[in-house]
């Protein structure tokens, strides 16, 4: 059953840009250095209760324990850093989530 770590983040439209290519070395950072990760996906809010220039990181694991056995490095500090420099204060946020769900569609 897979698990997702969902990353959350909003940044002011002149970051936009520079948000965008953060994502890039991010997502080239995950594949490189976190082979549990069988995927990385992200997504940028075009409509919704969250401001414009929100951002949802999506990473896939396999299991609870691919995700907890996968280390952080200390290039993952580096690769995060240019989103926390830009972040709207308050507003990256992290959570967990697994598949199948039983009590929906």
């Amino acid at each position: 059953m897979s698990v997702f770590h969902v990353v959350q983040w909003s940044v002011d439209p002149p970051h936009s840009e520079a948000c965008e290519q953060a994502v890039k070395v991010l997502a080239e950072h995950v594949q490189s250095t976190h082979p549990a990760a069988m995927s990385f996906r992200t997504y940028r809010q075009s409509f919704g209760p969250l401001p414009l220039w929100t951002y949802f990181g999506i990473f896939e694991f396999e299991s609870m324990t691919a995700w907890d056995n996968d280390p952080d490095t200390p290039s993952c500090e580096g690769a995060w850093a240019p989103i926390h420099a830009i972040a709207e204060p308050g507003s990256f946020t992290m959570s967990l989530g697994r598949v199948p769900w039983s009590g929906g569609l």
